[in-house]
């Protein structure tokens, strides 16, 4: 509500000090109006850190203009007082505009933040039953505390879709995540999948057994698709702390 309150007043504030810059009658007020409509495209592209510098270099500038100009032409004290108005409400409308920006760009910043916790909070990707990437690491970290307190081997299996391998690539991602899922133990092992890359995170086994997991997954996999030729690579590592696990997070990013 109140930030509904604070944009509607600006706006306000804007088309009001717009349509005295315009209407007033003051001093070059078709060249202030000028100045102001291409400010505010140019406020609007660059980066916000140089934002209040041009509006500083705007306003000394119109000003400097003013005082320069006033001095030349030996203006009345009367006239030198419209060309203050004339300032004041150039200065206003720059200031009003850079607190709008301000504003629309923390609502940006909040709704990115927003969806950011979103995501951390599900527990599974949008389009699958496969953990997100955030709750894999979650889960992994117990996994390898458990692993390290048995004294058991912990795998991760790294698969990565080869581009080009089906026309279909969507299609092949969709039933290689479904395959992971058939093939893991579900109470077991985690898997999550970034991109064209399915991370299988294998607890209490061997060399040995990521071997059988992967010829497994194969079997399965061609049972679905009917292969001549395997679409993917896998590479497996053993994992013993959670920071070898960091580049799935960077995967995601």
């Amino acid at each position: 509500m109140g930030k509904n309150v604070r944009l509607s007043t600006l706006l306000i504030l804007i088309l009001v000090t717009g349509w005295a810059i315009g209407m007033a009658g003051l001093p070059f007020s078709r060249e202030t109006a000028i100045v102001a409509c291409i400010s505010v495209l140019i406020m609007t592209s660059i980066h916000g850190r140089y934002l209040f510098a041009y509006i500083m270099s705007a306003v000394l500038s119109y000003g400097a203009f003013l005082t320069i100009y006033a001095f030349a032409a030996e203006e009345r004290s009367s006239v030198e007082m419209l060309y203050i108005y004339s300032h004041l409400l150039f200065t206003a409308f720059m200031l009003l505009y850079w607190l709008l920006l301000h504003e629309i760009k923390q609502i940006g910043y909040e709704s990115d933040e927003l969806r950011r916790r979103v995501r951390e909070l599900q527990k599974y990707g949008p389009d699958s039953e496969l953990l997100t990437v955030h709750e894999f690491m979650e889960q992994a970290v117990w996994v390898l505390k458990a692993a390290e307190r048995n004294q058991e081997e912990t795998w991760l299996v790294e698969i990565e879709i080869i581009p080009g391998a089906m026309r279909t690539h969507s299609s092949l991602r969709d039933v290689m995540e479904w395959t992971t899922l058939t093939t893991m133990r579900q109470k077991f092992d985690l898997a999550t999948a970034v991109h064209d890359r399915i991370y299988l995170l294998l607890k209490g086994t061997s060399e040995e057994g990521v071997a059988r997991v992967l010829a497994r997954y194969q079997a399965n996999l061609q049972q679905e698709l009917n292969l001549v030729k395997t679409p993917y690579r896998a590479r497996k590592e053993r994992i013993s702390h959670i920071g070898q696990l960091v580049r799935v997070k960077e995967e995601a990013v």
